[in-house]
């Protein structure tokens, strides 16, 4: 149980250190976010409707592996 517990925290951390790192390169790249969606011709309504479809996809794949 301990060794789950460690595992866990291990892999928020790197978490965390994957997120400050990309921070950094985005800083020193001059890069924002929504400079990054512009460059893509994306908008904040086709991102929100991607992550929404991605969610319904999992929770279809979720639900097909619990039955």
């Amino acid at each position: 149980m301990e060794n789950i517990i460690k595992n866990k925290q291990k892999g928020f951390l790197q978490i965390i250190i994957l997120i400050v790192i990309a921070l950094l390169l985005m800083n020193y790249f001059h890069l924002t976010v929504s400079g990054v969606l512009n460059y893509f011709n994306l908008t904040w309504a086709e991102i929100i409707n991607w992550l929404k479809g991605a969610l319904d996809w999992f929770k279809s794949l979720f639900q097909s592996v619990v039955r």
